[in-house]
């Protein structure tokens, strides 16, 4: 399982979501980062354009935004953006 890092932006904006929708992403988030591909998840899709290279996860009407990283040799999660479909892009 890759570690899972949270932008200060994604940190924010839990920090004021419900808590049952909080653990629900979280939950989702955690489940991504034990996939060996990402894409492989029907809920997971790449981005373009200005978010090229990144991944959105869909969670309900929520979506999180992330991206894989290598930190000292190793592969790493972290979650970008987080929040409703119109306002996360």
């Amino acid at each position: 399982m890759r570690p899972v890092f949270y932008h200060r932006h994604a940190v924010r904006y839990l920090r004021r979501m419900p808590a049952d929708r909080k653990a629900q992403v979280k939950a989702a988030v955690g489940g991504i980062a034990a996939l060996e591909d990402p894409l492989s998840h029907a809920n997971v899709k790449a981005l373009g354009g200005e978010w090229s290279g990144c991944l959105r996860l869909r969670v309900g009407r929520y979506r999180a935004i992330f991206h894989l990283l290598m930190d000292e040799g190793d592969e790493c999660l972290e979650v970008l953006q987080i929040g409703p479909r119109g306002d996360v892009y």
